[in-house]
């Protein structure tokens, strides 16, 4: 498999016609909206897509995208590495109308069917890359609850000690009360 230059924008009608492949990679620096989910934008994104046409006629994109990116742990807020995957299938519309002719067709089928839109005439296949990327991430990241950092564990051991902390303040605030009890009943005898 070759490795061929990555382009943001492709005419997507030509490239079915042809039944197009591009394999390459991808900077994550370049996804800008995927870096605001990471801890860092250090790596490849790898990107394999096809271009084609079914058997109605119409023109689809699929194809697979893979990275390894790093997020902040949500429980121990260090970076934890995923590999992050997907695979997808869209149908390609020339316009917003026709995308909704297209739609409309599909029928109940319409929640699960894919349609990116050309903007004049051209795909943008870094945003498609992009959205299946943003997609494919967990919603809470997160290290397996044995692999998690010092940090965690610390932290667990400070909740330890608070509770702990707690249980010996009542059974103080509880041996005041006795005494108070006790010295009340003194008082009583006395008298």
């Amino acid at each position: 498999m070759s490795i061929d230059p990555f382009p943001e924008r492709v005419v997507a009608r030509k490239m079915c016609q042809q039944n197009g492949t591009i394999n390459s990679s991808i900077p994550l620096g370049k996804l800008q909206r995927l870096s605001e989910y990471l801890h860092d934008n250090h790596g490849q994104a790898e990107v394999c897509l096809s271009f084609d046409r079914d058997e109605s006629g119409l023109d689809v994109l699929s194809g697979s995208v893979n990275a390894t990116v790093s997020m902040q742990c949500q429980r121990c807020l260090e970076s934890v590495t995923l590999d992050i995957q997907s695979e997808f299938l869209m149908q390609i519309a020339e316009s917003e109308p026709k995308a909704e002719e297209m739609a409309e067709s599909a029928g109940a089928e319409a929640e699960s069917l894919d349609i990116a839109i050309c903007e004049d005439g051209q795909l943008d296949l870094l945003a498609v890359v992009e959205d299946e990327l943003i997609m494919s991430l967990p919603i809470v990241a997160s290290h397996d609850t044995e692999n998690c950092s010092d940090r965690l564990n610390d932290l667990k051991q400070v909740t330890a000690e608070i509770q702990d902390g707690k249980a010996a303040a009542q059974g103080n605030i509880q041996g005041l009360e006795q005494l108070k009890a006790l010295k009340k009943e003194l008082e009583l005898k006395k008298r």
